[in-house]
């Protein structure tokens, strides 16, 4: 019953499509960028690039995660990402793409964080080992899906452009449902604290009139 949970399935889904627009890159990326060229392109070069701008989507959520809700922050990682998903599947230049992909390697590194901390949040932790390996299954699916439709780098970057959206309105649901949790929770305490006054009250009226 447990997978069953909105919250829950909404945190898989969306895991799943960014996870898998991000396998999709990783498979990609190489034949983007080297397009038609005859000169060699410096791909350990831009592997290392690709892994400081992840490391800095890292920091950058340490630092706004101090200010922001955690599921706020997800919504502009996943919108951020489809924007340039969809610049890098509509360039024609070498150096907009590179700097696109850089962008969408920055949200990389701040997805991670922040799908953790939901997670953590949401999934109940005596069956969070069960669950996270059924989000596998649809992720899974996508990436072969993909590999085995013989995609084109700008078809592939197209449908991940139309996945991180997807993942991004998704996470807005989320977002709601949290907020709802979090009201209902609020008033429940209210209704509780009111009633323990109410207690407390007619408890020292009663000692009152006995004196």
């Amino acid at each position: 019953a447990t997978i069953y949970n909105r919250k829950i399935l909404l945190c898989g889904i969306i895991s799943s499509l960014f996870e898998g627009s991000m396998y999709i890159f990783v498979f990609m990326w190489t034949p983007a960028l080297n397009g038609d060229g005859e000169e060699p392109l410096p791909f350990g070069v831009i592997f290392s690039t690709f892994m400081v701008c992840c490391m800095a989507g890292s920091s950058l959520f340490s630092i706004l995660a101090e200010t922001h809700k955690v599921e706020h922050l997800g919504v502009a990682v996943f919108a951020v990402g489809g924007v340039s998903m969809a610049c890098l599947a509509s360039s024609s230049s070498q150096q907009t793409a590179f700097l696109s992909m850089c962008c969408f390697e920055t949200m990389v590194g701040a997805y991670w964080p922040i799908m953790g901390t939901m997670k953590g949040s949401i999934v109940p932790e005596s069956k969070r080992a069960a669950i996270y390996n059924l989000y596998r299954i649809p992720l899974n699916f996508i990436v072969l899906l993909i590999l085995l439709s013989n995609f084109t780098p700008t078809q592939s970057f197209t449908l991940n452009c139309t996945m991180l959206f997807i993942a991004c309105g998704l996470q807005v649901l989320l977002l709601v449902q949290q907020d709802e949790t979090v009201a209902a929770t609020d008033i429940e305490e209210d209704t509780l604290e009111i009633q323990d006054l109410v207690e407390r009250a007619d408890s020292s009226s009663l000692a009152e009139a006995q004196a």
